[in-house]
């Protein structure tokens, strides 16, 4: 890490004593308005999280596959995701049927929380065999850039439903996302076993190539720089083995996303992680090929730390195309303020060339994430972008305002 802050990038020359005290009182107005928002919303708020995001998966010691369809992570929640979101974490539960129930129809008066699970729980299930799930996320956003005039938008960010097909339960699932707002479809058979007590499972089709640890953020450098994002997925087959604490998964695709194939050579990706109840370390690779003969090679580590309240990620890779070495990473915070309201802050760094001096770009970010009930979070964040002085376009102020809607 050391070796990379080397090449941050020069700041200009500071202007007048009053100015920069100005520049400075700006700065901490905006981040005390953000910190005052959260809290409040925390006090306001006293619901539960519910979704399995990195930081959630270290809250509990979970592996990705506890709590998706897709063993890498992303997509369909699995039947104990959805059992655990709506009755061990939904602090309050919004059981929609009370409004047409009568007083006389409770039969446990005495356990609400146990009434409403039972009354207006939503599984997802149609039937033993056919399962379906969803998310939806839309916001407002606003960017401000020095000398320039500020823009504001609004986005239809995802708008996916999920399909599981259990042919044979267990062990035979057909799989397949219908997706939209930039996220890349994903449509795979996953065969599922055991040897000697050993879980296992091959993946065969159109997915999301197993690398790094899955934010939620495409944005966020190390998903945008290395191409490991939602909106992109590619075609082959995947290998994966979770031996006790342990996770790998081995991926041969076309590499060329979902485009046709263009060669021979085809692009390995490879994932491996040891899961506590606490903490999890681990590491990514992928080497791959274009119909020129220039390879591109991806390396990383990644880990995570739960800290009473507290839970720590970072992430960190290198891109190297045999021409442009670039080096990006991630340290991201999350504070639990109370159940269900979770506070984040994040630095990000990415060196788009290690042969030049000065050319680094960071991102800073404070992020604040309620959920609203079982079924809607809200987030609410700013992120500031620096960079190169020469190119506005990385000099940026980020608000935004996001509705997630998932079942």
């Amino acid at each position: 890490m050391a070796r990379w802050a080397a090449s941050r990038p020069r700041r200009p020359a500071p202007g007048p004593r009053l100015s920069a005290c100005c520049n400075a009182l700006s700065r901490l107005r905006k981040l005390l308005a953000c910190l005052s928002i959260c809290i409040l919303g925390s006090i306001h708020w006293g619901v539960s999280i519910v979704t399995a995001e990195p930081y959630l998966a270290i809250q509990e010691g979970y592996k990705c596959s506890k709590c998706h369809v897709n063993m890498t992570g992303g997509g369909k929640r699995t039947d104990f995701a959805n059992i655990y979101a709506q009755t061990r974490l939904a602090n309050e539960f919004f059981d929609w049927r009370r409004f047409s129930k009568k007083p006389d129809e409770d039969a446990d008066k005495d356990n609400p929380v146990k009434t409403d699970s039972q009354s207006s729980f939503f599984s997802g299930r149609l039937n033993d065999y056919v399962a379906i799930g969803g998310d939806f996320r839309a916001l407002f956003e606003k960017t401000s850039t020095a000398g320039r005039t500020g823009t504001e938008t609004f986005n239809q960010r995802k708008q996916n439903i999920y399909l599981e097909v259990d042919l044979i339960p267990d062990h035979v699932i057909f799989y397949e996302t219908l997706a939209g707002g930039g996220d890349a479809q994903e449509i795979f058979a996953l065969l599922k076993g055991e040897v000697k007590e050993v879980p296992y499972y091959f993946k065969v089709g159109q997915f999301f190539l197993p690398y790094g640890l899955r934010l939620q953020d495409d944005s966020a450098f190390t998903r945008a720089t290395t191409g490991f994002t939602y909106g992109t997925s590619d075609v082959g087959v995947e290998f994966g083995l979770e031996p006790g604490s342990w996770t790998l998964q081995i991926a041969a695709t076309n590499g060329t996303g979902s485009s046709l194939e263009t060669n021979r050579s085809k692009r390995l990706t490879s994932s491996l992680a040891y899961v506590r109840k606490l903490f999890r370390v681990g590491g990514s690779y992928s080497t791959n090929k274009d119909a020129q003969g220039v390879e591109t090679v991806i390396s990383g580590i990644n880990g995570g730390l739960q800290l009473g309240r507290v839970g720590i990620l970072a992430e960190g890779a290198v891109i190297d195309d045999s021409k442009v070495e670039q080096r990006v990473s991630i340290l991201e915070f999350n504070f639990l303020l109370s159940r269900g309201n979770n506070l984040k802050f994040s630095y990000e760094y990415h060196d788009p060339d290690r042969k030049l001096f000065e050319n680094a770009r960071e991102r800073y970010s404070v992020v604040y994430e309620p959920f609203l009930n079982q079924f809607t979070q809200i987030r609410v964040g700013y992120r500031d972008n620096r960079g190169i002085p020469q190119s506005p376009g990385f000099n940026t102020n980020l608000y935004f305002v996001e509705l997630h809607l998932f079942f």
